[in-house]
């Protein structure tokens, strides 16, 4: 398993037994959920912060190597847990 540094999200490592997996951060962190009245009502909205660092493991064109591709952004790195 491997867990992203970046948002702590946990997958499995990418091997040839399952199609690959990218990781991508969500781009805002939830800070307060919705607060509801009695019949459900959203009386105050959730409030949200952007990631800091975010990781995103989807490709994109090398612009210093055509025909090669590199992550998008490492974000914090992971770590490879049990």
């Amino acid at each position: 398993m491997i867990k992203c540094n970046s948002c702590g999200a946990t997958y499995r490592k990418n091997d040839s037994t399952r199609p690959d997996y990218f990781h991508a951060c969500a781009e805002q962190i939830l800070v307060t959920s919705d607060v509801l009245d009695d019949k459900n009502k959203i009386i105050k909205p959730a409030t949200f912060r952007p990631m800091p660092n975010p990781r995103n493991e989807n490709l994109k064109p090398n612009p210093d190597k055509p025909g090669e591709y590199v992550m998008i952004s490492e974000g914090s790195g992971v770590t490879e847990i049990e």
